[in-house]
C-alpha cells in the first residue's frame, strides 16, 4: 500500500484545523433536545469582535419555543423582550397566554476577546420532532457586532456559512 505524501497529510490537517476554527463562534452546546420537553440551551460565544470585548449578547427565541427562563450571569443585566402571540392559547392550568418571549438580552458585562462565555436558557421546546430551531444571535462589541443569523438552505451545511445561526434539532422521545 502506498503511503500518503507528508505535504498532503499536513495540508489535510491544516484544512481540518481551519474548518474547526471557522465553524464555532456562537454555538449551542446541546445541539439536540427532545420535542415537547424542557431543555437547557447554552449559547457559547467564543471570541470578541476584532480584538474587542463582547458587551451584549442578544438571542432571538424561535417560534414555538415557550416558557423561557434565562440564567443570571454575574456582572451582566438580563432582559426578556416580549411579543404578542398571533393566536393566544390556554396553558396547562387554563390561563390564557397572549405573549411570549421574543428575545433575551444580556448586557452591561464584558467578555474579553480571547475568552469564551456561556449564556444559558431553560426553555420548553415545541412538540415538533424533526424540526431544527435557529436561535439567531447578535454579539455586540464597542465598535461593531457579529450577526450569527444565517440559516442554511435545504441540504446546505450551516458551518459553511460565514455567520451561521446556532441551532437545536428536535428529537422524538
Amino acid at each position: 500500500m502506498k503511503k500518503p505524501h507528508h505535504s498532503a497529510v499536513l495540508a489535510a490537517l491544516c484544512a481540518a484545523l481551519i474548518t474547526g476554527i471557522a465553524s464555532g463562534h456562537a454555538v449551542i452546546n446541546e445541539t439536540e433536545a427532545y420535542a415537547g420537553e424542557f431543555a437547557f440551551v447554552t449559547m457559547r460565544i467564543t471570541h470578541g469582535c476584532d480584538g474587542q470585548p463582547s458587551t451584549e449578547v442578544r438571542v432571538k427565541i424561535p417560534d414555538g419555543v415557550t416558557r423561557v427562563s434565562p440564567r443570571f450571569e454575574a456582572g451582566w443585566l438580563v432582559e426578556k423582550r416580549m411579543r404578542k402571540l398571533p393566536e393566544p392559547y390556554a396553558n396547562e392550568v387554563g390561563q390564557m397566554v397572549t405573549e411570549t418571549v421574543d428575545e433575551i438580552v444580556w448586557k452591561g458585562g464584558e467578555l474579553p476577546d480571547g475568552y469564551y462565555g456561556e449564556f444559558q436558557l431553560r426553555v420548553l421546546m415545541p412538540d415538533a420532532p424533526g424540526t431544527t430551531l435557529w436561535f439567531k444571535t447578535i454579539q455586540n462589541c464597542p465598535d461593531g457586532s457579529i450577526r450569527w443569523i444565517e440559516v442554511p438552505a435545504a441540504g446546505q451545511n450551516p458551518y459553511e456559512l460565514p455567520e451561521p445561526a446556532p441551532f437545536v434539532k428536535l428529537l422524538k422521545r
